[in-house]
């Protein structure tokens, strides 16, 4: 297995034991190579800011040192108000992008399967999904106030119309040979969809799922910016503009992206590695 599988996790795919679970030692070769390939650039480029901040080209209360921003990062957290505006903001993208995951794979299947449907749903769809989600926010807030539904709202639209497409993109590129092949061996109605439909569009679905996320965490950023609602890291950055602080402002712009991508590589990969695990599929 040794050459097979370092060959499989530079291609960044985790070999399956013959369809069952994947061997825990495999497991732990995969996210050691995944941390080390997604921190080793990161941390690289935190050492070139703190070496082009310490150096002054620009005035460092416009471009502060990395370590002054993690001070930063200490005080308010010391002060309560970190932990608070990242629990806000998790539980908005959280709440908005899961019903959103859950409303787009469900019309993103019925569209995708219904041709009738997809022809009156798609071209809405096209032309919601064109609208940047700032633009949609104001409306929002007329329709339904400066509240939290206002902006849970808006992130059920963004997320579930991303994934909306990527489901349906995935159901109608499943390959008719295979459908054929299976309905050849018996397969038909709800166990074809299971067994055979599922499992071959799933790759392009998790990659819905994704997406989807990515834009709701934006949107919710430029959300918690412009509804000026009193909490959320999109809030606190917003407000340390007003005043100036740079040195805040950054601490939440860095803690905005390092949240993004945790939750991208351990929420979204574990479901990966689940795909891996139960289907023996995965791109």
């Amino acid at each position: 297995m040794g050459s097979t599988t370092i060959t499989m996790m530079k291609n960044n795919k985790l070999p399956s034991n013959n369809g069952g679970k994947i061997p825990i030692k495999v497991k732990l070769q995969y996210y050691g190579r995944s941390v080390l390939y997604n921190t080793v650039p990161i941390l690289i480029l935190l050492i070139i800011w703190e070496i082009v901040a310490s150096m002054r080209i620009v005035h460092p209360s416009l471009f502060p040192k990395f370590t002054t921003i993690v001070k930063t990062i200490v005080e308010q957290i010391f002060l309560g108000n970190y932990f608070s505006d990242v629990a806000y903001s998790m539980y908005r993208v959280f709440i908005g992008g899961g019903l959103g995951i859950v409303a787009g794979t469900f019309l993103g299947l019925i569209v995708g399967f219904n041709r009738t449907v997809e022809r009156w749903i798609i071209p809405v769809l096209q032309f919601i999904i064109s609208i940047p989600g700032v633009a949609i926010f104001p409306i929002a807030v007329l329709w339904l106030g400066l509240t939290e539904t206002s902006i849970l709202a808006v992130l059920v639209l963004e997320c579930g119309v991303t994934v909306v497409f990527n489901v349906w993109t995935g159901v109608k590129t499943i390959p008719e040979v295979l459908i054929n092949a299976a309905e050849t061996m018996g397969e038909k109605g709800f166990s074809l969809f299971r067994r055979i439909l599922i499992p071959a569009a799933l790759p392009t679905i998790v990659t819905g799922y994704r997406l989807g996320f990515a834009r709701a965490w934006r949107v919710l950023v430029a959300g918690e910016m412009l509804s000026g609602i009193g909490a959320g890291l999109g809030y606190r950055v917003y407000s340390a503009q007003e005043f100036f602080d740079s040195e805040l402002m950054l601490a939440g712009v860095l803690s905005i992206a390092l949240l993004g991508l945790l939750i991208e590589r351990v929420v979204f990969r574990s479901i990966e590695v689940f795909t891996v695990e139960r289907w023996g599929v995965l791109r």
